[in-house]
Order: structure tokens, then sequence, then C-alpha cells
């Protein structure tokens, strides 16, 4: 520097600082302020009501914004103005406002839980405070009571964002963030070795010698006989067929002498029940045709399993085979 003048550099440069310093530093985007109003819930239950604002509030304090609830506001008004304010038509500019005013909030959202038999109308507008104008809505309908939380989380995730792009613009679109590759690692060469050759096996000379011709088998083969495993069984179905004839007599000889006693009319003891003598009478009469009927089947079964051919006879094959210089001849199989 001579002569009193700066060089050109540093012109440049106390330049550039000026400007840094008077540019106003970036502070990040304000929380929306948003008044949770009381949804149109034609025919909804309270209980389906409560469950869905503060679902609504909690939704939207994950999604980054300030939320006011509507009976923090309303209680410390006088009652006639609360009552108002609870009944306006929230489709209307003017109730729109003045609840915007009262909760001092930029947006008002309103939720829609209209009950329709047996399914809801699910969905949330979002209006504009200062003048009641509708930002934004999203409406579901055909929703049943188990989805409705659900239903109303797919609407925020639609109104939130066109909400926030209306009051604050755009968001910046994130920095990428180049990562720098990965440095190259120095390759150290390896030492080849040459491949190690085997010295091959002398030739042998002479006559080849002669292949012998493999042995041929030669089996008897025949069509495998029908086996029937039900003979060895037949005595099951044969003993209780025997067994139930038993019974068949026993009853039998009961019935009769009910008969008996019914006919000789209670010559040496008298009959004390006439009725319940002929009842058991009957019942013994039944009970023999059955074991009769049941003993004469099994024992039927049992004939039909006997007459049915055995198990199937051992095998034995017979085999031959051809060597050469001879021959030679077994027999394989399983011996009875």
């Amino acid at each position: 520097m001579s002569g009193g003048k700066w060089p050109p550099v540093w012109i440049s440069l106390l330049a550039a600082l000026t400007l840094a310093a008077a540019a106003p530093a970036s502070s990040p985007q304000t929380p929306i302020t948003v008044l949770v109003a009381p949804p149109d819930a034609a025919g909804a239950p309270s209980h389906v009501i409560e469950f869905a604002q503060e679902h609504v509030a909690e939704q939207l304090k994950s999604r980054g914004m300030e939320v006011i609830r509507i009976e923090d506001v309303t209680r410390k008004l006088p009652a006639s103005k609360r009552r108002a304010l609870l009944r306006c038509n929230r489709t209307a500019a003017a109730c729109i406002k003045s609840l915007g005013a009262v909760g001092k909030a930029e947006v008002v959202l309103v939720a829609e839980l209209g009950q329709l038999r047996s399914v809801y109308r699910v969905g949330a507008r979002m209006y504009a405070s200062r003048d009641g104008t509708l930002i934004t809505e999203h409406l579901i309908p055909g929703v049943r009571e188990d989805r409705l939380l659900d239903a109303l989380t797919q609407a925020l995730d639609v109104v939130v964002p066109k909400t926030r792009t209306v009051l604050r613009g755009t968001p910046p679109p994130a920095p990428k963030l180049e990562m720098p590759p990965p440095p190259a690692q120095p390759q150290t060469p390896q030492a080849t070795t040459p491949p190690k050759t085997e010295p091959a096996p002398p030739a042998v000379t002479g006559p080849a010698p002669k292949a012998e011709p493999a042995p041929t088998e030669v089996v008897a083969t025949g069509p495998a006989p029908r086996v029937y495993p039900l003979r060895r069984w037949a005595w099951l179905p044969a003993a209780g067929g025997v067994a139930l004839a038993g019974a068949g007599v026993f009853f039998h000889l009961q019935a009769s002498d009910k008969h008996d006693e019914l006919q000789n009319g209670g010559t040496d003891t008298p009959i004390l029940d006439a009725d319940e003598l002929v009842s058991s009478g009957k019942r013994a009469q039944t009970l023999r045709g059955v074991a009769f009927g049941l003993g004469a089947a099994a024992i039927g079964a049992g004939v039909v399993m006997y007459l049915l051919p055995g198990d199937a006879p051992p095998k034995v094959q017979p085999s031959a085979a051809l060597v050469p210089g001879g021959g030679m001849v077994g027999l394989s199989g399983t011996w009875p």
C-alpha cells in the first residue's frame, strides 16, 4: 500500500465482509398455530368424538404444529359467549374467524365424523383464521368404526403439508451430502510361481490284457400274488359274535322268565307292578334281538375274512449267472 491507496484485493475482501455482516441471519420457520375446533359429528357417539379429538391433537403435535384445544379457550369465556361459539356453523367464514380470534391461531381445523348407518364419513378441513376461507380438505367415505383413527391420520397426512405450503411456502430441499470416495488401497504385486510339472509315467509295452465279459444274470420273474392280510384277524369278529350271541341267550332267558311270571299271574308271589314287569320284558326282548343281530353279523364277517386268501407265500426266486469258464445257479428269497 503506497500513497494512501488500497490494493484491489483488499477492497474486494472488505466489500465481501460488509455484505456478509449486513445480511440478516436465517431463522427457522415458526410453527403454525392451529385451533382444533369441535368436529362435525352428526350421529357419532360421544366416546368416539373424544377419542378422535385427542388423536387429531396428538397427530398435529407430531407434525410440528402448535395445537390449541377448544376446551382450553372456551373455559375462560362467559357462558353465553361460550355456547354461541360452540354452536356456530363451522363452515361459515364468520364462525371460523371468531374461533381463530378467540384461540389466537393462524388456522382452524375442523374434523368430520359423520355417521351414516354403520359407517362414517371421516376427514379434516383447514381454514385460514384471518378471513375464514377454506385452505384444503380431505374426506374419506365408508369408514368402519374400527378404522376411524387410521382414516383421520390419512386425512392429516394430506391437509397438513398443503397448509404448511400455503402459509410458509415450499420448504427448501435438503442439501445433498456427497460422500468422498474411499481411498484406493495400494496393491502389492504378488510373486507368481510356475506350475509344477510331474513326469509322465513310463509307457508299458506288451500285449494288452484280455477283457473278460461281464457276468450275465438271469432272474425268473412272475406276477406278484395278491395278499389278503385280513385272514389272520378273522378270529376277532368271530369271538365278538360268539360273545354277543351269549348275551342274546341271556336276554332271551330273562324275557322268558318275565313272560312266564306274567302268564302265571303271581301264584307263588303276587305281582306288585304289572306295567314295570311288561316294560322290563319288552326291554329284554329288544336287547335279545340286538345281541343276536350283531352277533350274527360279527360271525359272518369273521367267516368272510377267514375265507379270503392268507398272506403271500414265501418268495423264492431262482437265478442263474454265466461267467467265463462256467456258470452258477442259486435261489434267493425268504424260506418258509
